[in-house]
């Protein structure tokens, strides 16, 4: 049966109307009260484990998704718990990092599934060495929970209806907010344990934590417009750079990874600062088919944000400005503007600044006629969960 073009369109619409509400329902999936009662127990477990032994550096690592999640909390589970907190890719950690700190370090390893080959490597050559682990997992069954001396459980499941198309995205999403979660959790935990945080103060935390996460919807609401008419405008167009600073640069790698895995587009993350340094020259050369997120939320880099925003339209790019508080920003050299509910905090901006990105992809595929997202691998997993796992160094 012949499907006309005014069909097809109809149904296209139909899916795209639902990417917010669905990506709303996700966040509603992620427990809050379920993981900081979890972060409760292994705070206490990690503070005694590091304390026994007067281990003073907590190495924090993963691959992919929980390595974002990491660098976007990693800040504030520094400052929460005044720990002395070092984000790492899993490979860097196990064979540089580990060796070299072994005699002060606590592993912090985080996997959704527990079976990532390098992060459960991270783990095995830790252990080797004596340094205890805290394996922040979504799956009490895989590999990493089993070898960990403290296990942080965050499990997610989708609730309501899951959407037909591809509804693996909402649960990745789910996952990756439900990891900030417990940094964030583990953090104020062992701050109020250690006495650098007040119970008030953690309390006030946990509020705004629980408010970021309800504000998921709203976000989507605010973004859907901005990021649907921008896909109609990017046919031809085949890279896209997601820019961040402090707790937006992990922001920046997570929202980048998405066009990599969904639509496939090259998304680059860089740093707020080094896009005037590097990209600026590509930015010259492409004109209009450089097109860049500005990740913007209100602290301590907005008025480099704005200065960014002159140098991409003078340099001939499209800048769209993702921030909650465009007043800040007032007249400025954006091409668009997506003003999300306040983040109540830069520190926990990585709650709802994921968002755009996140739609962007999702009508960027639909419109180029993938039939479903996240991509397939054709290597059945083998380069993330197979390969060669040391357990010994070389």
């Amino acid at each position: 049966m012949h499907t006309s073009n005014a069909q097809l369109r109809a149904e296209n619409d139909q899916v795209a109307g639902a990417f917010p509400a669905a990506l709303s329902q996700a966040a509603h999936s992620v427990d809050v009260g379920a993981i900081f009662e979890a972060a409760g127990t292994a705070a206490a477990r990690m503070l005694d484990l590091a304390g026994a032994e007067k281990r003073d550096r907590f190495l924090l690592s993963g691959s992919g998704d929980s390595l974002f999640a990491a660098a976007s909390a990693g800040r504030a589970l520094r400052l929460f718990s005044g720990l002395d907190v070092r984000v790492s890719t899993s490979i860097e950690c196990a064979r540089y990092e580990l060796p070299e700190e072994a005699a002060r370090a606590v592993l912090i390893a985080v996997s959704n599934s527990g079976g990532s080959t390098r992060t459960r490597e991270t783990a095995a050559l830790a252990q080797k060495l004596g340094v205890p682990t805290v394996g922040v997992v979504g799956s009490r069954d895989g590999p990493l929970a089993a070898s960990a001396d403290v296990v942080l459980h965050r499990p997610v499941a989708l609730r309501g209806t899951t959407p037909d198309w591809s509804p693996r995205v909402y649960l990745n999403a789910a996952e990756y907010m439900a990891g900030l979660v417990a940094l964030y959790a583990l953090g104020l935990h062992a701050g109020c344990l250690r006495g650098t945080m007040s119970q008030e103060g953690a309390v006030d935390w946990r509020d705004k934590i629980e408010q970021g996460i309800g504000d998921v919807g709203a976000a989507a609401q605010a973004a859907d417009p901005v990021m649907r008419d921008l896909a109609r405008s990017m046919d031809g167009v085949d890279t896209l750079w997601v820019l961040g600073a402090g707790p937006s640069r992990g922001t920046a790698d997570y929202s980048a990874a998405k066009f990599h895995e969904q639509v496939p587009l090259n998304g680059v993350s860089q740093d707020l600062e080094e896009w005037a340094h590097l990209q600026y020259f590509l930015t010259l050369g492409w004109g209009a088919g450089a097109v860049v997120l500005v990740l913007a939320p209100k602290g301590r880099s907005t008025d480099r944000a704005a200065e960014i925003l002159t140098g991409i339209r003078q340099a001939g790019g499209r800048a769209i400005l993702v921030t909650d508080d465009p007043q800040l920003f007032g007249q400025n050299d954006a091409e668009a503007v997506v003003a999300l509910p306040d983040a109540r905090d830069e520190l926990l901006s990585p709650l709802t600044f994921h968002v755009p990105a996140q739609l962007l992809a999702l009508h960027l595929a639909r419109r180029r006629s993938v039939s479903e997202i996240p991509l397939r691998r054709t290597d059945d997993r083998w380069l993330i969960r197979g390969g060669d796992l040391r357990t010994e160094f070389a």
